[in-house]
């Protein structure tokens, strides 16, 4: 601890030393917000208390709900202006003004894609009362930036002033959230790459999670574009930690008849990229008719997980198929006509100069669009044309108006109800209630396609694989007390075989959902009635229902050496907990890592196998390894002979294996534990880029788990271990008494460097810890700032 202190007093020296030249180091200290006395301001119509707790959450006791949420918008700039001003940029595509050359294709990209376009398409669609409370936060925002003395030292480094916040720009942050949570083209450009080297079987084989009667499209994209295509995707995950496999959530909701207290626990975790700061913030909001407390997101009005004094929710990702990647015929006399059933159709264009720090002019750039959608391949330079059909560009999109009547929601009927104008992305809810009820639903717009299933690219010059419908919304997946008594979700397959309507190619594995369920069951089987301390025991549960398909198979390689059989042996006795204790994770999983190369890299190659890599799993492997066709095939290395078997396979992997574990830990097999490998990154945007900055606002921390464990630790496999996905926020509420609720999220409530709460949660959320979940004014205690209206 001591060293840590003074390792931290050490950098914070440096830093103002560098910020000395920017005008005097004093004004680092001034950037942090004062969180007590009284400010008079316009926009509000009463006087707001704001009462921050020891952990730095606000609660706001409001005497109008729209001075509720202008005091959101207010506790959200004090403590996260940057990550805001961040986030708005990358949304509109303008981090170039302010950061220069190296950001100028997510730019160009964000500029096609038209996600600023959308919102503002989106906001004319909006309910009265959404607009009205966005307008409330928004003056909160602006109200703060007005009032702050100095701006956090992000500001201060890059030499800028933020602009007036608008509601356009809270909007911009919804959907660039819907980017991060749905989609699928990145897929589609996947199976297109591999069905063309290996043909449709070995796909089904290699991608096993689709399903293997579904049927599948050919769309002769070329391997260059596709990979270019591919490799901008992967560009785009690297350089703003969005999208990517591992984004998915667990969320469990369980009758009063299992629980001791006779009414609901729900528990929630999303899965999200880990960033510092936080990508949520908890607050709690009260005023006369309104009284919400959870997760909300910097940037946008709203409790999109939580619960009011009557009713909770949680989500998850669905991860349905709402984007189709459609392939387009180019008049080759005019490049802004495209072909539509016989017929050249003018393309719709967008001129958007763009601001790149260092450059006297903007950058001229032209955003394309067919029928479809946005022409993406003009970002990477393909040969052919590619167009992104995608729900959450639509202009309709209200879904923030479901969202804003979720929290006034009072039972089922009105829940669902709110739900109705859900749009995207598609999310599993669960649903309890202060009368006993639970329930589930999946909503938001899922095409119905004329044909296929969106499987690859398909033809866009004719109309035969337009999307023809939405799903009804009464038909799609849901239920009210289940007689089970209880609803398990984590991104697995949501219905059966039976169900009339196509859902999504890409299932996550079942591992995380069986753990949950078993745990559950292993409780109720024995008698127990299920806890608030049960659930958190779930959530930190670091077991993979992986391990016992899998190990196994694995088991059977034979032994070459002393060092093979003292590995071997280590994980015969292992129990397969993925502690950060444990040296036998360190070898399950540095050998899952050495096998898919092993087996895959001579079939498609280096470049290949890197995107393929990012977005398979483990199925695949088990699958090999029990299907004598299967094995043959994929365990033989093509370029040698004689035929090698999948013995030769595994013990090659496991040989790789053991060599790089010596070579990152040294040579005593014992003290290879798990966390010393396997580290929670928490990146700063955008200082964890810069060498010099990166040990003052970067942080990380040895963690335990892996991608299917329920306290999901995924790891990138090009970074060899380092955690970039994780559960972003905790929460498990009891429906008898909301204050013995509680909630979790991963670093801290500031986005200040120099604040305590800016890393304060870190080794609290790594331990799974909570914090108390208190509701109402007389359970909170702690500095109180109270706001004024201007007379």
């Amino acid at each position: 601890m001591v060293k840590r202190f003074v390792k931290r007093m050490f950098l914070y020296s440096i830093l103002i030393l560098i910020l000395a030249g920017l005008g005097g180091a004093g004004y680092l200290w001034f950037s942090l917000p004062r969180l007590s006395g009284t400010y008079t301001l316009e926009g509000l119509s009463g006087p707001v208390d704001i009462t921050r707790d020891a952990a730095g959450i606000p609660h706001i006791f409001a005497q109008s709900d729209h001075d509720a949420f202008f005091a959101l918008g207010w506790v959200h700039a004090q403590d996260r202006l940057w990550q805001m001003e961040m986030n708005r940029r990358v949304g509109a595509g303008r981090l170039s003004e302010v950061l220069g050359e190296k950001t100028l294709k997510i730019d160009q990209f964000l500029r096609t894609l038209g996600v600023r376009r959308a919102a503002q398409e989106a906001w004319t669609h909006l309910k009265p009362r959404t607009r009205t409370l966005f307008e409330h936060y928004v003056a909160g925002i602006n109200a703060w930036m007005k009032q702050a003395p100095v701006l956090p030292i992000e500001f201060q480094l890059l030499r800028f002033q933020p602009e007036p916040w608008t509601p356009i720009d809270s909007l911009v942050w919804a959907k660039l959230m819907a980017w991060d949570l749905g989609g699928d083209y990145s897929q589609e450009l996947l199976r297109a790459r591999l069905e063309t080297l290996l043909g449709t079987q070995r796909t089904r084989e290699l991608l096993p999670q689709y399903p293997k009667d579904g049927p599948s499209i050919l769309s002769h994209l070329s391997a260059s574009d596709a990979e270019a295509l591919l490799a901008l995707d992967s560009f785009l995950q690297d350089q703003l930690g969005l999208r990517g496999i591992d984004v998915g959530s667990n969320n469990w909701v369980v009758s009063g008849k299992w629980t001791a207290s006779g009414l609901p626990l729900l528990a929630n975790d999303p899965h999200l990229g880990t960033r510092i700061p936080s990508i949520w913030y908890l607050a709690e909001l009260q005023g006369p008719t309104l009284h919400v407390t959870g997760a909300t997101f910097p940037g946008l009005p709203g409790v999109p997980i939580g619960h009011n004094d009557q009713i909770a929710w949680g989500v998850t990702n669905m991860g349905p198929d709402v984007q189709d990647l459609y392939r387009e015929r180019i008049n080759p006399d005019q490049p802004n006509q495209y072909l539509v059933n016989g017929a050249w159709s003018t393309m719709t264009v967008t001129e958007e100069p763009i601001l790149v720090k260092g450059r006297s002019e903007p950058l001229l750039w032209a955003a394309r669009a067919t029928r479809h959608g946005p022409l993406i391949s003009d970002v990477a330079d393909t040969a052919e044309p590619l167009a992104l059909r995608w729900t959450a560009l639509d202009a309709e999109d209200t879904t923030l108006d479901a969202f804003t009547d979720i929290l006034w929601a009072h039972n089922w009927t009105e829940f669902r109800d709110a739900l109705r104008q859900y749009v995207a992305p598609s999310q599993n809810f669960v649903y309890a209630d202060r009368t006993g009820n639970i329930g589930y639903i999946a909503p938001g717009r899922i095409p119905i396609r004329a044909q296929g299933t969106g499987w690859t690219p398909v033809p866009g010059w004719s109309s035969d694989y337009e999307w023809t419908d939405w799903i009804p919304f009464d038909q799609l997946p849901q239920a009210y007390n289940p007689p089970d008594g209880w609803v398990v979700t984590a991104n697995n397959k949501v219905v059966s075989d039976l169900y009339p309507y196509h859902l999504s190619n890409n299932w996550m594995p079942p591992y995380r959902a069986a753990r949950i369920t078993e745990l559950l069951q292993e409780r109720i089987q024995a008698g127990q009635k299920l806890t608030a301390d049960d659930m958190a025991r779930i959530q930190g549960d670091q077991h993979s229902a992986l391990i016992p398909q899998l190990l196994p198979l694995l088991l059977q390689t034979p032994a070459a050496s002393d060092r093979d059989r003292q590995a071997l042996e280590l994980l015969k006795n292992w129990s397969g907990d993925l502690s950060r204790e444990s040296v036998a994770a360190s070898l399950f999983e540095a050998w899952l890592q050495q096998l898919p190369a092993v087996l895959l890299q001579d079939e498609v190659g280096p470049q290949l196998f890197e995107e393929l890599s990012r977005r398979n799993h483990e199925v695949f492997l088990t699958n090999l390894l029990t299907d004598p066709k299967q094995g043959r095939f994929w365990c033989d290395n093509r370029k040698t002979t004689p035929r090698e078997t999948c013995d030769h396979a595994l013990q090659q992997a496991l040989h790789q294996a053991l060599a790089e574990l010596e070579t990152r830990l040294g040579p005593d097999l014992t003290q290879w534990e798990w966390g010393k490998l396997h580290q929670t990154q928490y990146p700063h945007t955008p200082f964890s880029e810069v060498p010099y900055l990166k040990p003052f606002f970067h942080r990380s921390i040895a963690n335990g788990g892996d991608r299917n464990t329920v306290n999901v630790a995924s790891y990138k496999p090009q970074e060899r271990y380092a955690q970039h996905w994780g559960p972003s926020y905790r929460q498990i509420l009891d429906l008898s008494n909301w204050n013995a609720s509680r909630f979790m999220h991963t670093t801290g409530q500031s986005g200040n460097v120099l604040s305590p709460h800016y890393d304060d949660l870190i080794e609290r959320h790594r331990d799974v810890q909570y914090l108390p979940m208190t509701f109402g004014r007389n359970a909170v205690s702690g500095k109180t700032q109270t706001l004024l209206p201007q007379e």
